[in-house]
C-alpha cells in the first residue's frame, strides 16, 4: 500500500510533525509505503517565515504553487492521498478538483480552523483566483475527514463531510515524567511565537506570583509583557526536558472562533510529563481536562490566582500530575493512535 502525505508545512512545524511525521515509523513497520511532500523545503520555509523575511506572502506563493501542482499531478500513483491542513497557504481555485481527480482515496486531516480563512490571504487583483470556500469543498469531497477536536467534527458535518474524531496525540515514550522534580516552583508555558499573545489572559495573575519562576519556551520576546518571565528558545531536542522542569504548565487562551480549532497540544505535552495544567476552559481542552481531577480551569484573574496558589502544594501537583499522565496514556498517546491510523488507511475505518 502506498500513501502520499501532502502537508502544508515541512516537519519543523508542529502540525505536520504531530499529525503526520510521528506516525511514519509505525506505518512503515506495518508495510505501508509513505511519501511526504510539502510545497516548500524546511530551508525555504524558514527563509520565508523567519524574522528577516522579505515580501513574505508574494514569494511564498511563487515558490509553493508550482511545487504543489506537480505533487498533485503525481497523486494518482498512490492508493491513498492524505492531505494535512490545507493544499496551500493561499486557496487557489481549481486545486480541490485536481486533487479529487488524481486521488484514488482522499483523507483530509484538519487540526486548525483553516476553513475560516487561509493562512496567506490574497490581495487584489489576485483575489480573482481565490476560493475562500476551498476547505469546505475539500471537507465535502474527501472520503474521510480526520478532525482534531469535536468542534471541527461538527464543522465538517455542517459542510457535508464524513468526519471522524482523531485528536492530536503525543509520544508517551518520549514525553515522560522527570526522574528529579524541580526544587523551585516553576510556572511554564511552551508554544509557537504566534500564540504568545494568549499569555495576556493570565498576565495579571502571573505578575503577582512571589517566589516563583516563570519560564516561557518558544514565545516571541517582543510580545511578552512580563518582566518577571524568562523567555527560552524552543528546540525539538530540548522540548521534553524543558517541560519536565515545569512545576505547572499553563494554557491561557483567547475565547474566539479561531481558538476553537486548536487541539490543546501544549496541555498534552505538560500532562504526558506528569506536569499538571491550568487552562482556560474553552475549546479542545474541555475534552481533555476534568476540573479538579487531572488539571484545573481558570476563567478570570481571580481564578488564575487561586489555581496557581493551589498548585504550590506539592502533594496536589503530584495527584493531578499522575492523573494527567494517565489521561494521556489512555486517550491521547501515539501508541494508541498509530494502530487506529493503520486501520483507517487500510480499511477506511477507525
Amino acid at each position: 500500500m502506498r500513501v502520499l502525505f501532502l502537508t502544508l508545512y515541512p516537519e519543523a512545524a508542529a502540525s505536520p510533525r504531530y499529525r503526520v511525521h510521528q506516525f511514519l515509523p509505525y506505518l512503515r513497520k506495518e508495510g505501508i509505503e509513505c511519501m511526504v511532500a510539502a510545497p516548500l523545503s524546511e530551508a525555504a520555509w524558514r527563509r520565508h517565515t523567519g524574522p528577516n523575511r522579505r515580501g513574505r506572502a508574494l514569494w511564498y506563493h511563487l515558490h509553493e504553487t508550482p511545487h504543489r501542482i506537480v505533487e498533485l499531478l503525481q497523486a494518482h500513483a498512490y492508493d491513498v492521498v492524505f492531505l494535512q491542513k490545507a493544499l496551500m497557504s493561499a486557496y487557489l481555485r481549481g486545486l480541490p478538483t485536481l486533487l479529487r481527480h488524481q486521488a484514488q482515496r482522499l483523507i483530509y486531516d484538519i487540526d486548525d480552523a483553516v476553513h475560516l480563512a487561509p493562512p496567506h490571504a490574497l490581495r487584489f487583483p489576485w483575489t480573482l483566483f481565490e476560493d475562500r470556500q476551498q476547505v469546505q469543498r475539500i471537507m465535502a469531497m474527501a472520503d474521510t475527514v480526520l478532525a482534531g477536536n469535536t468542534w471541527l467534527v461538527e464543522q465538517t458535518q455542517q459542510y457535508g463531510g464524513v468526519a471522524k474524531y482523531f485528536p492530536t496525540v503525543v509520544d508517551t515514550e518520549r514525553f515522560i515524567p522527570p526522574q528529579n522534580i524541580p526544587a523551585s516552583f516553576r510556572i511554564g508555558w511552551i508554544g509557537a511565537p504566534s500564540t504568545t499573545s494568549a499569555l495576556a489572559v493570565a498576565a495579571p495573575a502571573l505578575m503577582e506570583q512571589k517566589n516563583a519562576e516563570i519560564v516561557l519556551v518558544g514565545a516571541d520576546p517582543k510580545k511578552v509583557h512580563l518582566a518577571c518571565a524568562t523567555v527560552q528558545p524552543w528546540s525539538h531536542d530540548t522540548e521534553v526536558s524543558d517541560v519536565q522542569q515545569f512545576s505547572v504548565g499553563i494554557l491561557p487562551q483567547h475565547k474566539d472562533t479561531w481558538t476553537r480549532g486548536k487541539c490543546a497540544l501544549k496541555a498534552l505535552q505538560y500532562m504526558a510529563c506528569g506536569v499538571p495544567c491550568i487552562a482556560t476552559p474553552y475549546g479542545a481542552i474541555c475534552d481533555i481536562i476534568q476540573e479538579g481531577k487531572n488539571g484545573l480551569f481558570a476563567d478570570s484573574d481571580a481564578q488564575w490566582r487561586q489555581a496557581l496558589d493551589r498548585m504550590r502544594d506539592p502533594a496536589e501537583r503530584q495527584r493531578l500530575g499522575e492523573a494527567a499522565r494517565a489521561t494521556v496514556e489512555s486517550r491521547f498517546s501515539l501508541q494508541k493512535a498509530a494502530p487506529q491510523l493503520v486501520q483507517l488507511l487500510r480499511k477506511g475505518e477507525l
